[in-house]
């Protein structure tokens, strides 16, 4: 029995970790209710409680040093304007401490006393943000340290001190300065070599940091506030992509091959997490996956392909624990995706890695697949439960989860493969993906389709522009980039110079971006196309898609819209999900004709009857 979208799309997971002080209480976000709310559970177990109420959506939050409160970022419809909050770490004298609806408050830390959340907030300027101490108990916020550039990350020390990471001309090389008590600043890293220091904590009398400085792949260094500089954790074959540190304990994730070994440095020895299935790190770019407490107690949120993410407790010196388990509505393992590791080559040479996903028991014939692209580009494909794919793979396709170069995971060399004027080449890449879906037997070569998200929809557009010679049975760009001109001029102001690194300078390379841009070669689309966006989206604005859809259109050519006014990047509510997931599966469905000759595979055998409200609107061009 194939699963039933319904349960599909009601299961569960919980991510963004923190535990008390005395490692009594772990904290975690989940969207049980529909939408992304902070929760707390006693790690010796117990009935779950829900913290926020007022929030539409939380955000990043942080517990403060002495346990007792929480400060945390919400916002409206998807904006990202996230608004600052505080209450007690019970839920309770929830108040919103924060006066700028216009502005942006990232919650990083608290202050050692706990009065004050450090927050990133860009109130001088919408382009730059700089470090607030704002009262626990509200009034005027503190400017701490003022930048005009971008970079989220700082980290109180337990002196007063406080260490803040800086972006530099990309997001993934960074500076760290110090900012001493009588508010005078210590550059701690040097000019050269630009290089990564990120999730600075302090350790002992330095700070420890995940760094590339010297190498190819990401490890753990630990930073003397002389500036001297030295690897603690190094490996040879492995990036080091999370860490967490507490009273001297570093509980840090290696990643391999996409999936994630968790391991802990204390007192010289260094050990893994034992009790963990084979999974992933809950990738969130918001909150952590991994907590660890002073006593070195460590949660871990972990992912799966065929379950939501769980939380797994582990106390010193004993195996991890299943705390908070994944809602699986019902469903059983009969029809969820199994993974297998997969390596295609490249029209260079070049071997590209990915996740094949096929329906568990299924027969291993040619079945149609559809390939998903991850975002960023500074992404990877990795073990995590994405409701849709799931509900593709229980309808009877394969998805193919590919990273093209330019993906992390894989060290800086191969992250920089699609800098700037060498874009296409992944394009290139996804290309080759499909060629050997083909060649090797696993698809039909006529029934293979194309999904992303955000730059992802890029790549999704970018393929049935560029590459429509491989005539892509369908494809569904989801928030994606049409002309990066149009993108550039109206994605919110912090983010062009860090994208401008990535994609090539908006004035600069005009030419280059205009001969990149899929709606400029719009005619070449033969492939039948969808296209969903949220009207509130600040990164990817919707008019990237009210472009490619209105420019198809009058051409008379077919294309399905769904528009949602209460989104922003992508969906976050559960009931827009409900409306529009089926919706895509139906759409694969249709061209590329599950379940005939040719393509074998079960279908989904109930969808969730969601009425259409204010909230949504789909258009369809016959």
């Amino acid at each position: 029995m194939p699963p039933s979208l319904i349960r599909i799309l009601d299961a569960r997971g919980a991510s963004r970790l923190a535990l008390s002080p005395d490692a009594g209480t772990l904290y975690y976000v989940s969207d049980l209710t529909g939408t992304m709310q902070l929760w707390s559970v006693a790690v010796a177990g117990g009935v779950p409680r829900r913290l926020s109420h007022e929030a539409d959506r939380v955000g990043a939050y942080g517990l403060s040093p002495d346990g007792t409160k929480i400060a945390y970022g919400a916002d409206e419809g998807g904006d990202e304007r996230w608004a600052l909050w505080v209450m007690n770490a019970d839920g309770t004298q929830a108040r919103r401490v924060s006066t700028r609806a216009d502005r942006i408050h990232h919650v990083v830390d608290w202050t050692p006393d706990g009065r004050g959340a450090l927050v990133f907030a860009n109130l001088r300027d919408e382009r730059y943000f700089d470090l607030h101490e704002f009262p626990a108990e509200g009034g005027t916020p503190k400017l701490r340290f003022r930048h005009d550039g971008t970079g989220f990350g700082a980290a109180a020390l337990d002196d007063g001190r406080i260490v803040v990471t800086t972006n530099r001309a990309r997001g993934d090389q960074n500076h760290l300065s110090l900012i001493e008590r009588d508010g005078s600043i210590k550059r701690l890293t040097p000019e050269t070599p630009a290089a990564m220091h990120q999730s600075a904590h302090g350790f002992e009398d330095g700070i420890v940091v995940l760094s590339d400085r010297d190498r190819d792949l990401a490890a753990i260094a630990r930073i003397g506030i002389d500036g001297s500089f030295g690897y603690l954790v190094a490996p040879a074959d492995k990036v080091v992509d999370e860490l967490e540190v507490a009273h001297g304990r570093l509980a840090y994730a290696l990643n391999v091959d996409g999936r994630s070994e968790v391991r802990v440095l204390s007192g010289g020895e260094d050990r893994p997490v034992a009790g963990l299935p084979p999974g992933d790190l809950a990738t969130d770019l918001i909150g952590n996956s991994l907590a660890v407490a002073a006593d070195g107690t460590v949660a871990v949120a972990w992912a799966r392909f065929d379950a939501p993410s769980a939380v797994y407790v582990a106390r010193p010196g004993q195996s991890a624990t299943l705390l908070v388990p994944p809602q699986m509505a019902g469903l059983s393992p009969d029809g969820l995706p199994e993974d297998e590791l997969v390596t295609w080559p490249s029209f260079d040479g070049r071997t590209i890695p990915g996740f094949l996903l096929r329906p568990r028991g299924a027969p291993k014939g040619p079945r149609p697949t559809v390939v998903q692209v991850h975002g960023g580009p500074e992404g990877q494909a990795r073990p995590l439960w994405n409701p849709l794919t799931v509900a593709l793979v229980g309808a009877g396709f394969n998805v193919l989860q590919p990273n093209v170069r330019g993906s992390t995971g894989y060290g800086r060399a191969y992250m920089s493969l699609d800098d700037v004027r060498l874009r296409m080449d992944s394009v290139r890449d996804l290309d080759a993906a499909a060629e050997w879906l083909a060649k090797s037997g696993v698809a039909p070569a006529d029934r293979i389709g194309v999904i992303g998200g955000s730059y992802g929809g890029f790549m999704t557009l970018a393929a049935i522009t560029y590459c429509a010679e491989r005539n892509w049975a369908a494809a569904v760009d989801i928030v994606g980039i049409a002309s990066f001109t149009t993108f550039f001029a109206r994605t919110a102001p912090w983010r062009r110079p860090l994208r401008a690194a990535e994609y090539g300078d908006p004035e600069k390379d005009a030419d280059f971006l205009e001969s990149i841009s899929p709606l400029n070669f719009i005619d070449r689309i033969q492939a039948p196309l969808m296209v969903i966006h949220g009207a509130n989206d600040p990164r990817v604005p919707v008019q990237e898609a009210e472009q490619i859809v209105s420019t198809l259109r009058s051409r008379g050519r077919e294309v399905e819209y769904l528009r949602y006014e209460d989104e922003g990047h992508g969906l976050a509510k559960a009931k827009n999900r409900a409306d529009a997931w089926p919706k895509v599966v139906r759409f694969f469905e249709k061209h590329m004709r599950v379940g005939t000759a040719g393509g074998t595979g079960e279908r989904v055998v109930r969808e969730p009857r969601v009425p259409r409200g204010p909230a949504t609107r789909h258009e369809r061009s016959e």
